[in-house]
């Protein structure tokens, strides 16, 4: 395993490589010169320089690939603070929505995916597909406004958007984007993984259990889950960087002051800096759950092998 894990980890070096250097390629030569937007109208050559100087394009643009291959970023020309402290304060955010949202739709869609599987060609199976498909078709758009006016408006249960520090104040805020962020998941996960559950409940080891005489729910709950963990595994970590990233929609409507916020601000703002920071690590983090993931399948599956 650790001779696989090497192997990958140096395959995943020209990738990163080619992440990094197409992107900044775009930056240098096809983005606007952002200098130029932060200077404002009353600009003068010195102006210039000295914001070109705190990004550092004024040096040689091998110098510049090199820092940010080493992760070495200028300071976030909008907040003027350095983009890993920008990491260690909105990250904390998105992962107080994002983490929770994302286990609790995990947990329901596994629960509820079995149990249509279960019930099979029967009322509650055809009802909750349907309810699955709708949610699907619905835009996300939609659910969030209606949410908000909803719960925050008509009801007034919660805030309509917001922040505040503090577990107790930020809870108060992050039950309802945490709630319309596993209704908006759900459906999609409930038609994916009740699809592979069919096919797992129609092999050939479950009707050898069934003849054995084991009951449904431990054949469901026993055999079957367990088969599911490859695509489970897949789908989560994959997802898994989402996590630090955030939802930009969602928290854009609802006022968190997450990643993904962050992001919208740094692209409309020109700021560079945290744009690359943002897609350097998001980059970074996706390569290694990769490995996680293909390490994670000998785990849950003896018959798979990394070779």
């Amino acid at each position: 395993m650790w001779v696989y894990i090497v192997r990958r980890l140096l395959l995943s070096i020209p990738i990163l490589l080619g992440i990094v250097a197409i992107t900044f390629l775009l930056f240098c030569f096809i983005a606007p010169d952002p200098a130029v937007a932060y200077a404002g109208k009353q600009k003068t050559p010195e102006q210039l320089a000295a914001i070109r100087h705190q990004l550092g394009t004024d040096q040689p643009k091998w110098e510049q690939f090199v820092n940010i291959l080493t992760f070495q970023f200028p300071l976030s020309l909008r907040y003027r603070e350095s983009v890993w402290t920008l990491f260690r304060l909105k990250a904390p955010v998105s992962l107080a929505i994002q983490a929770p949202a994302f286990f609790i739709e995990l947990a329901l869609q596994m629960a509820i995916a079995l149990f249509v599987a279960w019930k099979r060609a029967t009322f509650w199976d055809y009802g909750i597909t349907f309810i699955s498909v709708l949610g699907i078709s619905v835009p996300a758009l939609s659910l969030y406004l209606a949410a908000q006016w909803i719960f925050g408006g008509w009801l007034q249960w919660f805030p309509v958007a917001g922040w505040s520090p503090g577990f107790f104040y930020a809870l108060h805020y992050a039950v309802l984007p945490i709630l319309v962020s596993v209704i908006v998941g759900l459906g999609g996960g409930v038609r994916f993984y009740r699809t592979i559950a069919l096919e797992e409940i129609n092999a050939d080891y479950v009707r050898t259990a069934h003849a054995k005489g084991v009951s449904q729910s431990e054949v469901l709950f026993t055999h079957v889950l367990r088969n599911l963990m490859i695509p489970v595994v897949t789908q989560t970590i994959v997802t898994l960087p989402l996590l630090f990233t955030g939802a930009v929609l969602l928290e854009r409507l609802f006022q968190i002051p997450g990643f993904g916020n962050l992001l919208v601000d740094a692209i409309h703002s020109q700021d560079q800096p945290v744009v690359m920071f943002i897609t350097y690590s998001t980059s970074v983090i996706y390569l290694v759950m990769l490995i996680v993931t293909d390490i994670l399948y000998t785990l849950v599956d003896p018959r798979v092998s990394l070779q």
